[in-house]
C-alpha cells in the first residue's frame, strides 16, 4: 500500500492527519548536482519537491479533501554540540574510495553505513516550529497538512536583533515530528517505515522477535538499537509521550490504521 492510499485510510476513519516525510536521500543528491548551494536551502527545496509530490498523490486519493503543504522552518541552537559532531547521513552510498575522494574534494564529513559509507552532516535538536500555529489553524479548519518535511528548514535566531537567519544542518524528521506533535497537543505519534513492527536488537539479524507492545519507554531506552534507522524513531517517540500523554506507533505504512488500533506494529507508551 502507498503512502496516499494508508493516510486516506485514517482520514476515511475520522482521524485529522498531518503528515511529515524524510529527505535524506534527495538532499544529498542535490548538493553533489550545486556543492555550491546551502545546505538549508538544499531542505527547502526538497522539501517543496516532497510536499508538491505528496500533496498531488493526496488530492487525488482524497477527492473533495483539501491538502496544503507548508514550508516549515524548525528553530535550532546555533550552538548544539551538533555541530562540531555530524552524525546524519544524507544522500547515496559511497564506497570508502568514493567517500575518501569527496571527502577530499568537497569538504565533506564521511562515516560507514553497514558496508558504505555516506555523508554525514550536523543534526541539532529541533527547538520550536516557526509555522505550528499555522498547521494547527489549518487542521482545525479541516485541511490536511504535508509540513517538517525532512525536519523542516533549520534556523536560528539572533539574540539581539530577534531575527532569524538560515542555518546548515538537516534536522532529524523523527525529532521534528515528534515536537510538532507536543506543540500541536497530538493524541497520536505514527512513524511509518518499511518494518513491521520494533524488533529487539539483541536478537538480530538472526532471530527477528518483536518488542511487546504497547512499548514502555524505560524499556525500550535500555536496548541497543541502530543509531541510523530505529535509535532516533525510539527517542523521537519517547520525547513525544512524556511531552503528550499521548501514544506513539513504529511499523510498516499498509499497516497505519491497524496500528493505531492495536493490531499491528508497536505502540509506545510513557513509564
Amino acid at each position: 500500500m502507498g503512502a496516499a492510499a494508508a493516510i486516506k485510510q485514517l482520514v476515511d476513519a475520522g482521524y485529522r492527519v498531518c503528515v511529515t516525510h524524510g529527505n535524506g536521500p534527495q538532499v544529498g543528491m542535490l548538493a553533489l548536482q550545486d556543492p555550491q548551494a546551502r545546505l538549508e536551502v538544499l531542505d527547502a527545496e526538497t522539501e517543496g519537491q516532497l510536499g508538491y509530490i505528496l500533496e498531488l498523490e493526496l488530492n487525488n486519493a482524497l477527492r473533495g479533501r483539501e491538502v496544503a503543504a507548508l514550508l516549515t522552518q524548525v528553530v535550532v541552537d546555533p550552538g548544539d554540540p551538533a555541530f562540531s559532531r555530524p552524525t546524519k547521513q544524507v544522500g547515496p552510498h559511497y564506497s570508502k574510495e568514493e567517500a575518501e575522494a569527496y571527502a577530499r574534494e568537497k569538504g565533506w564529513a564521511v562515516a560507514p553505513d553497514g558496508d558504505a559509507f555516506r555523508r554525514v552532516v550536523a543534526s541539532p535538536l529541533p527547538r520550536d516550529i516557526v509555522e505550528a500555529r499555522a498547521v494547527q489553524v489549518l487542521l482545525q479548519a479541516g485541511i490536511l497538512v504535508v509540513c517538517c518535511g525532512g525536519g523542516g528548514i533549520p534556523v536560528a535566531v539572533d539574540p539581539g536583533s530577534g531575527e532569524r537567519y538560515g542555518v546548515e544542518a538537516v534536522v532529524d524528521k523523527d525529532e521534528a515530528s515528534a515536537l510538532l506533535g507536543i506543540k500541536l497537543k497530538a493524541d497520536w505519534l505514527l512513524m511509518l517505515t518499511d518494518a513491521e513492527a520494533i524488533y529487539d536488537p539483541s536478537g538480530w539479524p538472526k532471530e527477528r522477535r518483536p518488542v511487546a507492545s504497547p512499548a514502555r519507554c524505560g524499556d525500550l531506552q535500555g536496548l541497543s538499537f541502530a543509531s541510523g534507522s530505529m535509535a532516533p524513531k525510539v527517542a523521537a517517540a519517547c520525547r513525544f509521550v512524556s511531552g503528550t500523554g499521548g501514544r506513539a506507533g513504529v511499523g510498516n505504512i499498509g499497516d497505519a490504521l491497524a496500528i493505531l488500533q492495536g493490531r499491528a506494529g508497536t505502540t509506545i507508551v510513557a513509564d
